[in-house]
């Protein structure tokens, strides 16, 4: 069954256009789209609603709200809906992915937090690690790959990641933290349940399947 895809923006049309012209191309299993906008600007939103098929719904119609704020706008949109597709608008998505298969997992392993898409390293530790995951594993976190006929994820208990991810409602049902760091403050709260497992989708030796492209942060209050 088809999920709704929401894609947070903050008004970097160069990224944006990329990030949805891939997201038409390589993901599949999308119910509709909705844009939640965090810059507070009439013109912005008009260009959104004329620009992509979507409905568009700002944060705050007057100005910049938040990271925070603009989650929690993400939660109340998503609030009834079995699953989500979650998306920022600097993930260009470079590879077919069928959300039908992340939600079948997510459907039989109830543990699941999220089912993120691995990312290329992008901090300097996960460059000198050589990848994501394994900037993580030398924190000390362990990543377990799990697989159930065809489809294959990689289990572990290191972080919630903002970035791309289908997210079940257990994990929608959880209320989104207010102030600084809210995203690592989420996660903690997640994971204080030693039974929850999050996940990456696909084999270790899978290349990422999103590729980050926003060199500037263009959001406040992380």
């Amino acid at each position: 069954m088809p999920v709704p895809l929401i894609v947070l923006t903050n008004g970097r049309r160069d990224c944006l256009e990329q990030t949805m012209r891939a997201v038409r191309r390589h993901l599949h299993g999308v119910a509709h789209v909705t844009i939640v906008d965090d810059t507070g600007d009439a013109d912005h939103r008009a260009w959104l609603s004329d620009t992509f098929t979507a409905d568009v719904v700002p944060v705050d119609p007057d100005a910049p709200a938040g990271y925070w704020r603009a989650m929690r706008t993400v939660w109340g949109i998503a609030a009834g809906e079995r699953a989500i597709a979650f998306w920022e608008d600097d993930f260009v998505l470079e590879t077919h992915v069928d959300l039908d298969a992340l939600t079948a997992v997510l459907d039989t392993h109830p543990y699941l937090t999220q089912i993120a898409l691995l990312r290329q390293p992008w901090f300097g530790n996960e460059r000198t690690a050589g990848g994501l995951i394994e900037a993580l594993e030398a924190q000390g976190n362990e990543f377990v790959e799990r697989i159930d006929g065809e489809r294959a994820w990689i289990e572990h208990r290191a972080c919630f990641t903002g970035n791309p991810s289908v997210i079940p409602a257990a994990t929608l049902a959880h209320p989104w933290p207010d102030g600084a760091w809210s995203e690592s403050r989420f996660g903690r709260d997640l994971f204080a349940d030693p039974t929850t497992r999050g996940a990456y989708w696909g084999r270790r030796a899978d290349p990422p399947r999103v590729r980050h492209i926003g060199h500037q942060r263009a959001g406040t209050d992380y």
